[in-house]
């Protein structure tokens, strides 16, 4: 059973993909994910990463990382046992402004959930998950349109 939520941000993708991977700063605004520890600031594919989500640590995998999406794969205890595909989009929304990018993004945040466990994994925790990643978003949006009003559109 897969988890989708979506939010449109007040914000070009680019800036809403540059908070998200500023991992750094997630304890400043996000109350799902508190912390990414990556070995480098933008991972590739097959990088490990470690992530603490609502308080329980563990360590995916990046799937993906483009423009257009970031994604990990993480596991409890062994894949087939139960495991998670985690993923971020960044789609084009609205008016396109002076830079040849849209001035808002719709952010899509989901996950799928794998194994012989994954029904019940998804019956026990997936109403939990869905309003953590809500507000997850909301903090992400706020954050992102924030740093639209204020000129920032890098951390570099």
């Amino acid at each position: 059973m897969p988890i989708n939520t979506t939010v449109i941000i007040e914000a070009p993708p680019s800036v809403v993909r540059t908070v998200l991977l500023n991992f750094p700063s997630y304890p400043e605004w996000n109350p799902f994910i508190t912390r990414i520890e990556s070995p480098i600031s933008s991972p590739p594919p097959g990088t490990k990463i470690k992530v603490v989500a609502a308080k329980t640590p563990f360590d995916p995998i990046i799937i993906e990382n483009t423009p257009e999406r970031f994604s990990w794969r993480g596991k409890m205890f062994a894949e087939w046992l139960f495991n998670a595909h985690h993923h971020f989009e960044f789609r084009p929304f609205g008016d396109v402004g002076e830079n040849g990018e849209t001035k808002a993004c719709n952010f899509v945040h989901g996950e799928e959930f794998g194994g012989i466990l994954a029904f019940l994994m998804s019956f026990l925790i997936g109403g939990m998950t869905e309003r953590r990643f809500i507000k997850m978003n909301n903090g992400l949006k706020e954050r992102a349109e924030a740093d639209v009003k204020r000129g920032v559109v890098s951390y570099q």
